[in-house]
């Protein structure tokens, strides 16, 4: 009778015990604030932001193609100067040959001869081009607009690396609190199960059906947990990965305060709030996107390039003067009275005409213009891309915005429908049917208040990444 009597204490303390405690969890756990979540060790968006800015190896390589483009350019100025070129040239030369010798008596002999001559010439010499009828300013000019081109690239990059630091951070989060939702599940279905067998084995009034439908409600739910702790695993990687780091684990991340509808915009537009009218915020966002957005100003240096090409090519089917100015001087030495020394100026002009190349010069200029054509085209392209990308953001940042409280409040109606449904099984008024359905309900609650909250700053961080403003992601760099 005691036996009795504790068992079925247990079916009745089971739900209330540990039922409820559990579908409950993801409210515990999931988010944590930025205050609370201080413990030692726990990376956040900004520090996560600032050590890709100093470890990923795609910056290493802009900063690395932006000197060469600055080295370059110093190629093409050093042409304004004139070059100055001490020479020292020392020939030493022995002569070796026979010499005959008359001798007396008629005879003649051959005697080995040999000489010895050495030369010295120090000078030092002076070459300045004084006009080449405009293409080292041409080559100037390109190479200053390749240069910006090149500090474009590696901010554009930077932007890039925040961004997709950002991005899987908060995919990373996404999927921390994706594997507490699987737990759960486990736990709500393993209880669950162990309720049916219970009054299957004891009491009795339980069929067979109700048990193998419990029993693979339970170990679909461990399935799932183990999908959600490999993603789990792979997003951890994909964040390490962003950040130029290597190794393995998981990181400890400091979660996010869930959004409210006035939660403000990371990116800062004049006159745009969360509230503002779509037609009327992706306008303005689009106008600063337009402006702001180095890859939109690299594109916009690039087609400026290609006109400095076809300027380049068209000089090369016109007639070039070349006009340099030349000097030499002989340095004199005191050891060597006979060599010769002095001054030597020149001025040298070269006129050359390509009157005929087999039309090479010609097609030289079409390509330059097509290529030109085809900037002007990927620039046009790249701000289709960004209006994309502004209005695809901004859209899914309403949405996640709106779809916080609705999630939140299905995930309230969940969990009491399945604390109603746990309960009416085991007063025996309710079926396993209605358990698993409940569960499943509520389950399903859990993931879209989970994509919701993350979606969300996921929303936010890319708009102000579309709109040129990713250094106020996280707050890391904020300007």
């Amino acid at each position: 009778m005691r036996n009795c009597f504790a068992l079925s204490l247990r079916v009745a303390t089971v739900p209330l015990l540990t039922c409820l405690p559990l579908v409950s969890a993801l409210a515990q756990e999931a988010p944590k604030t930025a205050s609370s979540a201080t413990e030692a060790g726990a990376l956040t968006l900004a520090s996560a932001i600032t050590t890709a800015l100093g470890q990923q190896p795609q910056l290493a390589t802009a900063a690395a193609n932006k000197e060469a483009s600055a080295q370059r350019l110093k190629q093409t100025q050093a042409s304004y100067l004139p070059t100055v070129t001490p020479s020292y040239n020392f020939q030493n030369q022995y002569t070796f040959g026979k010499v005959q010798v008359f001798q007396g008596g008629g005879v003649v002999a051959d005697l080995p001869s040999g000489r010895t001559v050495t030369t010295r010439q120090e000078q030092i010499s002076l070459a300045y081009r004084i006009f080449d009828s405009g293409r080292r300013d041409l080559n100037a000019r390109q190479s200053r607009q390749n240069l910006r081109v090149s500090e474009l690239a590696e901010e554009n990059t930077r932007q890039t690396v925040i961004s997709s630091v950002a991005d899987t951070y908060y995919n990373a989060l996404r999927n921390d609190a994706l594997v507490r939702v699987s737990q759960s599940q486990v736990e709500r279905a393993k209880t669950t199960f162990d309720q049916i067998t219970f009054q299957a084995n004891v009491v009795g009034t339980t069929p067979k059906k109700d048990i193998l439908q419990a029993q693979a409600d339970y170990l679909n739910a461990e399935v799932n947990l183990l999908q959600a702790k490999n993603n789990a695993e792979i997003a951890h990687t994909q964040l390490r990965n962003a950040m130029g780091l290597s190794g393995l684990g998981k990181l400890s991340l400091v979660d996010v305060t869930p959004p409210t509808l006035s939660t403000p915009l990371t990116a800062q537009v004049t006159g745009v709030t969360p509230d503002s009218k779509d037609t009327d915020a992706i306008t303005k966002l689009l106008a600063i996107a337009n402006t702001n957005r180095p890859d939109i100003q690299q594109g916009e240096v690039n087609t400026v390039i290609g006109e400095t090409s076809v300027k380049l090519a068209q000089l090369g089917n016109r007639p070039v003067l070349n006009v340099d100015l030349a000097a030499a001087y002989q340095l004199d030495a005191a050891n060597d009275p006979t060599r010769q020394i002095g001054n030597n100026r020149a001025i040298l002009a070269n006129l050359n005409y390509p009157l005929y190349d087999g039309g090479a010069s010609r097609a030289n200029i079409h390509a330059a213009e097509a290529n030109q054509r085809s900037t002007v085209a990927q620039l046009q392209n790249q701000r289709q891309q960004v209006a994309l990308e502004v209005e695809q953001s901004w859209r899914n940042l309403g949405q996640a915005r709106a779809s916080i409280p609705a999630t939140d409040a299905a995930l309230a109606a969940a969990r009491k429908n399945y604390e109603a449904a746990s309960e009416a099984l085991r007063l025996g008024a309710g079926s396993t049917v209605d358990v698993i359905t409940a569960q499943t309900s509520l389950v399903q609650a859990e993931i879209n208040y989970v994509q919701a909250l993350y979606s969300f700053y996921t929303a936010d961080s890319r708009l102000a990444r579309a709109l040129g403003q990713a250094d106020r992601i996280g707050q890391a760099n904020a300007k």
